[in-house]
């Protein structure tokens, strides 16, 4: 008798079908690579989408901020190795700027490219250059805090003027957790909902965009929490906060510190008043279909700016609004007809505080209200000075590169790890080193010992614009452990604002000497 065993069988792919599979994963992963490392940074660098690098820049920023600038709760006057300020003020005259994160510079890479540096620039750019601005300003700061500083440093520093940036967060009495955040910190994050190990495998593979995805699904699934934790009211985003501080217990708190402020500001001897420093909107609704970027910013603060310019005036504290002079700058830019997210008013697409078309056109409005109405402030008028013939570094990234300068040479130290250094607009890490007032440049030398080779990138104050939008000019890689470049005449050279350096080295000894040659 024979046993028949039945065989179990099995279904077998065909080969034409395993090959598809194969291509159509292979091709789901060229895609991705794609997308990844030329979609996303390409749109990173017209300034379109806030990714993984602004962002990973912006963090380094604020770090390296704090190393820089030892303004803190007891002293929020801004100052650091590079930029000391002394109650006897140098000049004949002194006019003291208040603040929050906009006179601390939050976002900014460059000290120069703050609202109040870049008054100080257009003070000189007019001709008035015996007179000194220095700031004042922790993150978060409100009103009431500014007052009290105020007090504080008026009788030490002696202004002539006192100008009190005010920004649509102002008004804070301390009702919401905004104030309870805390100077100069950021909002941590909930966890995040994603499981953490598929996460990191994503991000290892395609960092750009894992970044873009986890942030949509962080702003998505978590919306309600960051506004919750930051604001301590459930869905309201900061745009619809800015307006519920304007009603209720809050704005009468408000209102007995303007009073305060008006009584204080009626027993100086000098002049005190406000500046409206408008920029982007918080508001992240869609233009309306016959709205522009003009009509959206316009709307915005000017509901915001209403009952406050009113409560100012009452308590007889001069108020003047920027929003007409900023506007005004702007218009010329295509873009604000644009329905896309204006990314490019703030200084890098992951950073809305003032960019350098914004701090400039609220300096140009406060130089106007001194030149008009307060002259007395700005001493004697004398040439006006544009650029210079000496370069004079006042301000360097990162903080500690031992820098020092004398009158022939810059001597730093280039990091040995990148972890500290820049990337953006380059995307190569570098030690920024930022003019105190524009010069026309016309040579560059780096030496060092161990250097291997280097690459040098400039910025520069645009002719006619008077800023430097961070658009930046390579001068070309060389090898050697002594480089020079010598640079073109041309509108770029003319007003250097900012000196970038990439090195690479073949030792451990990475000291570095550094001379600038102007053409004056």
């Amino acid at each position: 008798m024979k046993i028949k065993i039945a065989k179990k069988q099995f279904d077998v792919l065909p080969i034409p079908a395993i090959n598809y599979l194969l291509y159509s994963v292979l091709g789901v992963l060229a895609a991705c690579f794609l997308i990844d490392s030329v979609v996303i940074t390409s749109l990173e660098d017209q300034w379109k989408i806030c990714s993984n690098s602004w962002r990973s820049d912006n963090h380094k920023i604020l770090e390296q901020m704090k190393a820089r600038n030892l303004a803190d709760e007891k002293c929020p006057i801004w100052r650091s190795n590079g930029f000391p300020v002394s109650p006897e003020c140098p000049k004949s005259k002194r006019i003291l700027v208040m603040g929050d994160s906009f006179a601390w510079g939050h976002g900014h890479s460059n000290l120069n490219n703050i609202w109040w540096r870049q008054l100080q620039r257009e003070l000189q750019r007019r001709g008035y250059n015996d007179v000194e601005v220095i700031g004042a300003g922790l993150g978060g700061a409100p009103t009431r805090s500014e007052l009290k500083w105020a007090k504080q440093l008026v009788p030490v520093y002696k202004p002539d003027a006192v100008i009190f940036g005010y920004v649509t967060n102002d008004p804070d009495e301390g009702e919401s957790s905004t104030s309870k955040v805390g100077y100069v910190q950021e909002v941590p994050m909930p966890p995040d909902d994603f499981p953490r190990r598929y996460k990191l495998m994503i991000s290892s593979i395609f960092p750009n965009l894992a970044d873009e995805l986890f942030v949509v699904l962080r702003n998505t699934n978590r919306g309600n929490k960051v506004a919750k934790a930051a604001l301590g009211q459930e869905g309201t985003d900061f745009a619809g906060w800015e307006l519920q501080i304007l009603k209720g217990k809050n704005w009468r708190d408000y209102t007995h510190t303007i009073e305060q402020l008006g009584s204080y500001a009626q027993s100086l001897p000098v002049p005190v008043f406000a500046v409206t420093l408008p920029c982007c909107t918080y508001d992240h609704q869609p233009l309306g279909d016959h709205q522009t970027l003009s009509d959206k910013i316009r709307e915005y603060y000017t509901i915001r700016y209403q009952p406050v310019e009113k409560l100012f005036e009452q308590n007889h504290i001069k108020w003047y609004d920027a929003l007409d002079q900023f506007l005004a700058f702007a218009k010329d830019d295509k873009r604000m007809e644009s329905k896309d997210p204006p990314l490019w008013l703030g200084i890098t697409p992951i950073n809305g505080h003032p960019g350098p078309l914004g701090t400039h056109a609220h300096a140009y409005k406060a130089a106007d209200v001194l030149e008009a109405n307060y002259p007395q402030c700005l001493g004697k008028k004398t040439a006006p000075v544009d650029n210079v013939d000496k370069v004079h570094i006042n301000d360097w990234v990162p903080a500690e590169i031992s820098f020092q300068q004398d009158d022939k040479h810059i001597f730093f130290v280039y990091p040995n790890v990148d972890t500290d250094m820049l990337t953006m607009p380059i995307r190569k890490p570098y030690v920024q080193l930022n003019l105190e007032l524009p010069a026309a440049v016309r040579q560059i030398t780096i030496g060092g010992a161990d250097l291997k080779a280097a690459n040098i990138y400039i910025s520069s104050d645009n002719a006619t614009k008077h800023y430097d939008d961070g658009s930046v000019v390579e001068l070309g890689k060389k090898k050697g452990s002594y480089l020079k470049w010598n640079l073109p005449v041309n509108e770029r050279t003319a007003r250097v604002n900012t000196i970038r350096i990439w090195a690479e080295f073949k030792g451990l000894d990475h000291r570095l000497l550094m001379d600038v040659v102007t053409s004056k």
